[in-house]
């Protein structure tokens, strides 16, 4: 109710006596923000393989290259794609995307 005070004062001053409260919304201090809820804890990954959009996986925010090359390769829904063909380059752009080259 808060965050609508701005947008709609005289409805939100309404709602916010009907919650119970007996100051003017207009007194209340603004809310503030948690920095730890805005860092992730995990990330998604998508997987391509030639360019081509062939999976997507989530694994932990602090994982490096190597471990996000590794469950790229041997991720399910992309073995069906690269299972008979030799891997020539795994290209990982950080953060979002893994693309092998077959």
């Amino acid at each position: 109710v808060l965050l609508l005070s701005p947008f709609v004062p005289h409805f939100s001053e309404e709602l916010w006596n009907a919650l119970g409260h007996d100051s003017s919304i207009l007194l209340e201090s603004w809310p503030s923000h948690r920095e730890d809820a805005l860092v992730k804890d995990e990330l998604l990954i998508v997987v391509q393989v030639n360019g081509r959009l062939r999976g997507r996986f989530t694994i932990d925010a602090d994982a490096d290259d190597d471990a996000i090359k590794e469950r790229a390769v041997t991720d399910g829904q992309v073995q069906k794609f690269i299972k008979d063909k030799p891997v020539r380059k795994v290209i990982v752009v950080k953060k979002k995307l893994v693309n092998i080259v077959v």
